[in-house]
């Protein structure tokens, strides 16, 4: 090796280290922004006022204790004015962001640019991972990228709120969507403007799942679905249709008369947001269930990494030992559960703290109420009466655009029928936005819909739908479909977790975390989903790929 390609090499790592500090600083930046909307949104404080503040003193604090992930360790975790405790909560957050960032930009842009040197641990070819999209460079596919970090960012927040307060702020789940609708087509402006050799998965047309040059009938009724929504938002608005729901709060005080005062439920138009005061809420319960002890923490984070390297060491022969620790990560979350609980006791409630349904008073919903509302079914009827638009409109869009692309004449080569014009990119990319925003939703809300009329009770949250219909926005309609049916085990490990982590059942869970989970997961092992579906449906032939 020459001397000038050692002094390259040197200078692309440092240049490559530079970016990978950048991306760990702006994601810690982002962690900590998800921390102040986990707070306050579900209490409906405003994001930017008022100033970030101490819960226990109401202190205004300064820069020095907001930096993220450093502010808490300086600190040494507790307020400098009052000196109460500040959960490690916030500083994992920060770290857990800052690093999934890195991981990203890693996976994304760094080992794929490594064309010569051949990246492979624990039998994984770590270049593969990323999408195809990502191989044409940061320079050239930014919007995208930037996508991927704001609806990775969501999902962590809708996430932690979920969890907490057994409801998602629709404005976490908007926020990605929005952005896609402004990326894709902000990427297709690029792929036009800088014409040359842009790698896609193999058999696809562009980055995510679209209709195609010849798919005029899907574009037509993607476009006539979407502006069917939004005529049930304005039927909505004029009162010609009713809210779904709409009753929750006056039957929760009539049944529920001591109750306090109930919270909004989410609904077809939006969630209204509560109106609750910092100030009359007070500061969060001493002894929290939620606040993470970091000796725990830390006996958690070595067991499950113990367990995770065994795993990757007794591998059997013929197995790539990425299987092995694969499960080691599994089986080592409930192992660490189990220590825990020997070492610390059972992480259950103090003597002092609410319980589930009091806290879910105080800043969401309460699940063990919103399951006793008697109503659910005649609700559902409601949803599809704003969903009818969208279905008559989407039909009519798909005549109308292939009437449109006409004449269609038969292809012999292809053996099939081809319209006269082509479908230009930048309007089936869009089009192929507004399908993955239709399918994402639509599959969490058939469910929704089918379950409640079946057992009278709502099945899932309107938030779920809207959180799946942003990941179908930015990733495609393949991504929430398998997503959904991949959250179904998901909630089913983590319902085993909570159980031995605080003991005892109950009668709902949220469901957003194991969808937000299980998007996280395909996007970081797309390449093993495909290996699978391809060997169930496929045969091993190599026939599956996603974009």
């Amino acid at each position: 090796m020459t001397l000038a390609m050692q002094d390259y090499r040197l200078y692309q790592l440092l240049a490559d280290g530079t970016l990978l500090l950048f991306m760990f600083a702006f994601g810690g930046c982002v962690g900590s922004l998800i921390n102040v909307l986990v707070y306050r949104m579900p209490r409906g404080m405003g994001v930017v006022t008022p100033a970030s503040r101490c819960p226990a003193c109401a202190t205004r604090l300064t820069w020095r204790e907001n930096i993220p992930v450093f502010g808490w360790i300086f600190l040494r975790g507790r307020c400098r004015f009052c000196k109460v405790k500040i959960s490690p909560e916030y500083m994992l957050v920060e770290l857990f962001c800052a690093l999934l960032f890195v991981t990203l930009y890693l996976l994304y842009y760094t080992l794929p640019a490594q064309y010569t040197i051949s990246i492979e641990w624990l039998g994984i070819d770590w270049q593969s991972v990323h999408p195809a999209w990502a191989s044409n460079g940061f320079a050239r596919t930014w919007p995208l990228f930037v996508m991927t970090l704001i609806l990775v960012g969501s999902l962590v927040a809708m996430t932690l709120v979920d969890a907490k307060t057994f409801m998602i702020p629709l404005k976490l789940a908007w926020a990605p969507a929005i952005v896609a609708i402004l990326a894709h087509p902000a990427q297709v402006f690029l792929v036009e403007y800088r014409p040359g050799v842009w790698r896609w998965a193999m058999g696809w047309s562009y980055a995510i799942p679209t209709p195609g040059p010849l798919g005029w009938g899907w574009v037509g009724l993607s476009i006539g679905a979407v502006l069917g929504l939004g005529v049930g938002l304005l039927l909505i608005r004029a009162g010609l249709i009713r809210r779904s729901f709409e009753d929750y709060e006056q039957w929760e005080r009539e049944a529920f008369p001591d109750t306090s005062e109930p919270k909004n439920h989410d609904c077809v138009f939006g969630a209204i947001e509560a109106t609750t005061t910092e100030d009359e809420l007070g500061p969060p319960p001493v002894g929290d269930r939620r606040y993470i002890d970091l000796p725990r923490v830390g006996l958690f984070a070595g067991v499950v990494l113990v367990c995770a390297v065994l795993g990757g060491v007794l591998t059997p022969s013929g197995v790539i030992p990425a299987i092995g620790v694969g499960v080691g990560l599994v089986v080592g979350p409930v192992l660490a559960a189990v220590v825990g609980r020997a070492v610390f006791g059972p992480a259950g409630k103090t003597e002092d703290e609410p319980s589930d349904a009091e806290q879910a008073k105080g800043v969401g919903e309460d699940p063990e109420l919103w399951l006793q509302y008697p109503h659910a079914r005649r609700e559902m009827i409601r949803e599809l009466a704003f969903l009818a638009p969208a279905a008559l409109l989407g039909f009519l869009g798909w005549k109308l655009a292939v009437w449109y692309g006409g004449p269609w004449s038969y292809d012999q080569i292809t053996a099939s029928m081809v319209p006269a014009k082509e479908v230009p990119l930048w309007l089936h990319v869009i089009a192929g936005v507004f399908l993955g925003y239709l399918v994402g939703g639509a599959v969490v809300w058939a469910v929704r819909i089918a379950g409640s009329l079946a057992f009278g009770k709502e099945a899932m949250g309107l938030g779920d739908v809207h959180l799946m219909a942003a990941v179908g926005a930015c990733l495609g309609w393949i991504h929430p479909v398998l997503a959904f049916f991949a959250a179904a085990f998901v909630a089913l490990y983590i319902e085993v977790l909570a159980r031995v982590i605080w003991g005892g059942s109950r009668r709902a869970m949220p469901f957003g975390p194991a969808l937000a989970i299980a998007t996280v997961l395909l996007i970081f092992f797309r390449p093993g989903m495909e290996t699978l579906i391809d060997a169930w449906l496929f045969g091993g032939r190599g026939a599956f790929r996603m974009p």
